[in-house]
């Protein structure tokens, strides 16, 4: 449910900043943080379905949005190493 919300959250600010009026090279750098995002979240998903007989889990909060959103795969496996080694 949280994912849902977070989601709706993230198309109500493109869609309020293309109407503000971004300019497009703004608008350009931003999308693709967003869509990096987006992409990487649902891959971490996908990775806690599949690997959920192993009980490994990768929870999907603001900082792993934000922190897979900036870095994209080498995020993903930064996560994937501290949840294996720290938690």
């Amino acid at each position: 449910m949280n994912s849902v919300i977070m989601i709706s959250v993230v198309l109500f600010v493109i869609l309020f900043l293309l109407l503000v009026g971004l300019p497009f090279k703004a608008f350009k750098n931003i999308s693709k943080y967003v869509l990096r995002g987006i992409v990487c979240i649902m891959i971490v998903f996908l990775l806690n379905y599949i690997l959920a007989s192993n009980n490994f889990h990768i929870p999907i909060n603001a900082f792993t949005c934000l922190f897979v959103s900036i870095l994209g795969m080498p995020g993903i496996v930064a996560l994937g190493v501290i949840g294996i080694y720290l938690v």
